[in-house]
Parts: structure tokens; C-alpha cells; sequence
């Protein structure tokens, strides 16, 4: 135990020497052959395990899978997924369709260079990454021969400083330091081997390298095959000549006939026109042909001249599409003797081309309803932007404001001598002191003015001086100006109060 105890001060001492760069009387030195082959296995330790990191992360990047684009929570490679993608749009689209026949054999293509880069992934797996792991173990037990070596060399450097400060022979200082120099020399032996061997197995190595290198080939090559036969397919589809899609789709038809449809030709002459809209056959038919029935004849001048002739209109005619209805078509004009012979002038008679069913007019849309107030009260604006209002001032409302209070424009004013200047003035004014009124109100006071009837500020003079004088009473307004009703006597002819 103090044996042990001893080596292990020693060792600490001479440690402790080299990191402050104290001389420790060292003495063992190695071969400048050992040192470079030390190196040379260093190296490849470290550069050993950058490889393996990268083969793994390079195989595990390949295999990793990914959530399908379609949404259909399936996991797929890359590749996998970038042809699955390409054949489902191929699929879609018509067999006819150069398009759709290229996204399918190149999306069949990246299926089988996934499938093939499986393959060889999983061949690197498991041939060269196995190898390069056995090499990475040999690499820890030449590190832990490597660490034996270094502490049974410091051994020996302490024994032999012991056995050289010394003043006489010593047989258990010379016992120990022979001692440690054979352990030295074992470990100095067993990594030496060791490192040799590791240069042996180079072979087994390269091997698995090489294995690698013709599993990545023919993964390439098998790639560049299976692209090298889509070049043939997209020569044909590049070259191929398809024909419009108006023309060839069943729609694109069924336009073009609508379109035809849209033309009666009377013999030689086309005449554009539009089909009516029909609103059921019966109906259509009927009464066309109750126009036929009763012959009324389109009158118009024929040839220039004053003489009218008549136009028939034959009735249920074959249409060019049987969901249209019965289309009136446009016979040429007989003559007074009805018979089918041309005009004497030897000139056809223009045609008429058919009328479309007139639409109803739109219906005009109604403006937003005026909010109209009375003044049944004297208002004195007092603040800016308040509104003076007379008894009888008829204001539209603008605007609602909180507490009761209105903003709006003065279109009638019930005092003649400020009707016109007044009139169009904006501003705030108490609810409380207006009531409702109607358009035909304000109509009926503007068609009174211009008519010329008596002035407003005079009131009604056609009542009796006398009955005024006789029934002169204070308004509940506060108004001194109270007018009788003549209909009314307990009314007011201006406020309409109760008093």
C-alpha cells in the first residue's frame, strides 16, 4: 500500500513538472519512427470518426421520411413523394394529353430511383458503416494502450531519477527501476503491434469502400438508365400534335353549335339574330301560333314605293338545339296573289331577323326619406354653431346628437323677411323645441308662397280686429302674440297650443 502510495506521489510530481516546464530529469525518449507512426494513428483515429459521422448522417438524411404533400398523413421519402405527387397529376389529366402522359412515366421514374436509393443506403448500412464501427473500436483500445504506455514511461522516469540521485548501491532502488523498465517496454511492445496491425487492416477497409463505391454506382447508373428512357417519351410528347381544346372537347362543340344557331340564313343572305328566351314550349308556341292564326301582316313599303306589302311569319319551325324552344324563323314577302313567284322587280324583300324579349325596365331605386322637424318653440342660438329657430321654421335633420339635441339645415322659414337669407343655414337646435312634419307640410307652405297668400309675420288678419282684442290671452309657449283659431277657439292659429 505505501508502495502504491509512493508511485503515485512520484507520478504526481513529475506531472506536475511537465505542465510548469520544470525539468523533471527525464530521460526516456522514444524513436522518431515510433513518434511518426504515433502520429500517422492518430490521425487516422480522428479522420476514422469524421467519416463514420458523415456516412451516417448522409444514409439516415436519405432514409429519413417525411409527411406526404397530399395531406394524407402518410410518411414518404423525398423522392417517393416527388413521384407519387408527379403520377397523381398525370393520372388526372385526360389520356390523351402529352402533358399528362410525361408526369406519369417521370413520376414512375422517381418512384423506382426511391426505391433503388433504398437499396443502396441500406447496402452502405450495412457493409461499410459496420466497418468503419470495428475500426473505431480498435481505435479505443489503441487509445487505452497508449494511456498504459504513458503512465508506465512516467514509472520509469522516476525510477530511474531515484536510482541516479542514489549516493550508494541500492539493491531495492535497482529492483524497482528494472522493474519498471520491463512494464515499460511491454506496453512500448503491445502498442507498437498494435499500431501495426491497425495499418493491416487497411484491407478489410478498402474493401468495404470499394463495395460501397459499386453500390453507389449502380444506384447511379440504374438512375441514368431509368432517365435515359424518358428522353423517347418526351420527344414524343413534344412532337405531338393535338387539336384545340374548343374542338375537341364535347363544351367546346356544344359553343361552337350555339354560336352557329345564332345565325338564320335565308337563302343566300345571313342574317345575325338572337334566339327569344323561351319560357316553356306550350306557352311559346301558342301564342305564336295565334299570331299566325289571326294573320296579321307586317306591313312595309315595298320597293319604294307608296303600296304596302305583307310579311307572314311561319311558326314552329325546327331550331338547331331542341332545349331553345320553337324558334320563329322569317319567310320571305308574298305577293297580293300568294303565290310563291319572285317580286316583279326581281329583288327579294329584306328580312326581318327575330326579336328578343324585351326586359322590364329597372326599377329606380328610392331615395333615403327626408327627416323633417316643425319649431313649435322660439329657439335663441346662444353658442356658436346653434341654429336660431322662429315658430313655424321647418329644418331637415342631418345628424342626431347625444343629449337630445339635433344638427340640421333650415329649408323653410316661417318669418317672410328672413326666408330667403336664412334659408340653408346649418346648425344645432334642441329637439324639445321641434315636432314631426311631412313633406306635403312643407310643400303646401312653399306652393303658399309663390301663390302670394298673406304674409306669415301678420298672422291670419281675416279675423275680426274685435274678437282679437276681446280674446287676447299669453301663449303657454310664453308668447306674446296669441292668434285665435277660427275654427278652433281654444286653439292657437300659430302654435297650435292648448290655452
Amino acid at each position: 500500500m505505501s508502495s502504491a502510495f509512493k508511485r503515485g506521489i512520484e507520478r504526481l510530481g513529475q506531472r506536475t513538472g511537465e505542465l510548469l516546464g520544470i525539468d523533471t530529469g527525464r530521460q526516456i525518449e522514444v524513436s522518431e519512427e515510433f513518434k511518426d507512426l504515433l502520429f500517422e494513428t492518430d490521425h487516422r483515429h480522428s479522420a476514422t470518426e469524421n467519416v463514420h459521422a458523415a456516412l451516417l448522417l448522409y444514409s439516415n438524411q436519405l432514409l429519413k421520411k417525411k409527411d406526404a404533400s397530399d395531406h394524407t398523413k402518410l410518411k414518404l421519402y423525398l423522392l417517393e413523394n416527388l413521384g407519387s405527387s408527379m403520377v397523381r397529376l398525370g393520372v388526372g389529366l385526360p389520356k390523351d394529353s402529352p402533358y399528362g402522359r410525361a408526369m406519369r412515366e417521370l413520376g414512375q421514374a422517381e418512384e423506382r430511383m426511391s426505391e433503388q436509393q433504398v437499396e443502396f443506403v441500406n447496402a452502405a448500412k450495412e457493409g461499410w458503416v459496420p466497418s468503419l464501427q470495428r475500426s473505431l473500436d480498435d481505435f479505443k483500445e489503441y487509445v487505452a494502450l497508449q494511456k498504459k504506455l504513458e503512465t508506465r514511461r512516467g514509472e520509469y522516469d522516476s525510477r530511474l531519477v531515484k536510482f541516479q540521485r542514489a549516493r550508494k548501491d541500492n539493491m531495492a532502488v535497482e529492483d524497482d527501476l528494472r522493474t519498471a523498465q520491463i512494464r515499460y517496454e511491454d506496453a512500448y511492445d503491445d502498442l507498437a503491434k498494435r499500431m501495426l496491425e491497425m495499418q493491416d487492416n487497411e484491407t478489410e477497409c478498402l474493401r468495404e469502400a470499394f463495395n460501397f463505391y459499386q453500390a453507389q454506382l449502380a444506384y447511379h447508373q440504374n438512375c441514368v438508365k431509368d432517365l435515359n428512357s424518358l428522353s423517347a417519351v418526351f420527344d414524343e410528347c413534344l412532337k405531338a400534335k393535338r387539336a384545340p381544346a374548343a374542338e375537341r372537347h364535347p363544351l367546346g362543340r356544344a359553343l361552337d353549335s350555339r354560336r352557329a344557331a345564332l345565325t338564320i340564313k335565308t337563302g343566300d343572305t345571313p342574317t345575325s339574330a338572337r334566339f327569344p328566351i323561351s319560357f316553356g314550349k306550350t306557352a311559346s308556341t301558342t301564342s305564336l301560333s295565334r299570331m299566325a292564326s289571326q294573320s296579321t301582316p307586317l306591313k312595309h313599303l315595298r320597293n319604294g314605293s307608296q303600296q304596302p306589302s305583307e310579311i307572314s311569319i311561319e311558326v314552329g319551325a325546327s331550331t338547331p338545339d331542341a332545349d331553345a324552344g320553337p324558334v320563329p324563323q322569317v319567310l320571305r314577302a308574298n305577293s297580293d296573289n300568294d303565290n310563291d313567284t319572285a317580286l316583279p322587280d326581281k329583288r327579294q324583300v329584306p328580312t326581318v331577323s327575330a326579336r328578343r324579349h324585351v326586359p322590364a325596365p329597372p326599377t329606380p331605386a328610392r331615395g333615403q326619406r327626408r327627416v323633417l322637424r316643425k319649431a313649435i318653440y322660439k329657439f335663441h342660438a346662444d353658442e356658436l354653431g346653434e341654429l336660431a329657430l322662429e315658430k313655424g321654421d321647418i329644418v331637415v335633420v342631418t345628424e342626431t346628437i347625444q343629449n337630445k339635441w339635433l344638427k340640421g339645415k333650415l329649408v323653410y322659414s316661417a318669418v317672410s323677411e328672413k326666408n330667403e337669407a336664412q334659408t340653408g343655414v346649418e346648425g344645432l337646435f334642441p329637439e324639445e323645441y321641434t315636432e314631426p312634419c311631412s313633406e306635403s307640410d312643407l310643400k303646401s307652405l312653399q306652393a303658399a308662397d309663390k301663390s302670394g297668400a298673406p304674409q306669415r309675420s301678420a298672422s291670419i288678419t281675416s279675423a275680426p280686429a274685435t274678437a282679437a282684442t276681446k280674446t287676447a290671452k299669453t301663449c303657454a309657449c310664453g308668447c306674446s302674440d296669441f292668434v285665435p283659431n277660427k275654427f278652433k277657439e281654444d286653439r292657437c292659429s300659430k302654435c297650435f297650443h292648448d290655452h
